[in-house]
């Protein structure tokens, strides 16, 4: 069953320019889904035509069977939505916030024990009475997803929901988003951050200049990106023989060059945390690892050569 339908929409507004042009994905239920692309390509739009807050000029939306641009009140209350900059009200707590939230939309019934379970599941318990003013960019993140689940949505909407936190933020709010979608919740991610897609989507749709350039399963796109080996560069401490042995059994290993210890290796999902593991049971204290290229470069460099196509 379909949640999401967007078929051929095109959004121009009366200054001539075009948005979107003749767009079309579909959302299945219980999909993680990934809309990827760069900062004004069209995301924001497309939100705003699934949400009917923008009619398209062509083409149609539907969400969950219904029009998005006249029916969409029969189906507001199955969705939750994460704008990329949550508003809160600074002096109040997040508890109050989420309080005064319920009670706009009507939400009266069981409202306490509905706060403090969707307090506790974005890891805002600690702090659910301190005044929103003093919260990170992180927290903030956080009320707004628990914002988001106050109405139990089926289906949940967040707008660039990795941008401005830090590595451990958001690998925080990534790993929260992940559980939710474990939860039975379809999600559709828009984003600029090809990481955010590769570690929680199952299906990636890119946009640029407005067109979607297409739907791939996400571990196929990886797989286009990186193509089939990776090369990791370590810095290791205790560096010797009994851990380049331990490197030489990690399964898919084709080639070590011990100077700077560039390991090229068959690509595969959670080959990082096996070499990391040959390293420290071997002896060696891992101080960095990294991609080369990261999957990032990779991005960019795909979007370098499509441009001079």
């Amino acid at each position: 069953m379909s949640v999401i339908e967007v078929r051929e929409v095109t959004k121009r507004y009366k200054n001539g320019v075009v948005a979107v042009d003749r767009v079309s994905f579909i959302v299945e239920q219980g999909a993680a889904f990934g809309l990827l692309g760069p900062i004004g390509a069209g995301k924001s739009t497309i939100i705003s035509t699934i949400l009917g807050l923008t009619r398209p000029t062509t083409g149609t939306v539907e969400v969950f069977g219904r029009d998005a641009s006249s029916q969409f009140r029969e189906v507001q209350s199955k969705i939750g939505y994460l704008p990329e900059r949550p508003g809160f009200y600074g002096d109040f707590s997040a508890e109050k916030n989420l309080k005064f939230l319920c009670k706009i939309a009507g939400l009266r019934e069981e409202q306490e024990d509905k706060i403090a379970k969707i307090v506790r599941l974005v890891g805002l318990e600690k702090n659910q009475k301190t005044p929103v003013r003093t919260y990170s960019v992180g927290d903030r993140k956080r009320l707004g997803i628990a914002a988001a689940m106050l109405n139990q949505p089926e289906l949940l909407i967040l707008d660039e929901p990795s941008s401005g936190l830090d590595p451990q933020g958001r690998s925080d709010i990534m790993t929260l988003i992940h559980e939710l979608n474990v939860h039975d919740v379809t999600l559709f991610i828009a984003t600029h951050n090809v990481r955010d897609v590769a570690e929680v989507c199952e299906v990636v749709a890119t946009i640029r200049s407005g067109h979607i350039a297409g739907t791939k399963a996400t571990k196929d796109f990886v797989a286009d990106l990186r193509g089939t080996t990776t090369q990791l560069e370590a810095d290791v401490a205790n560096l010797n023989e009994r851990v380049l042995q331990a490197l030489r059994s990690t399964k898919g290993v084709r080639s070590i060059q011990c100077e700077g210890l560039k390991i090229t290796l068959e690509y595969r999902p959670g080959v990082n945390e096996d070499v990391n593991y040959a390293i420290t049971r071997a002896g060696g204290r891992l101080r960095s690892l990294r991609e080369s290229p990261s999957l990032e470069e990779a991005y960019v460099r795909n979007m370098e050569e499509e441009t001079l196509e």
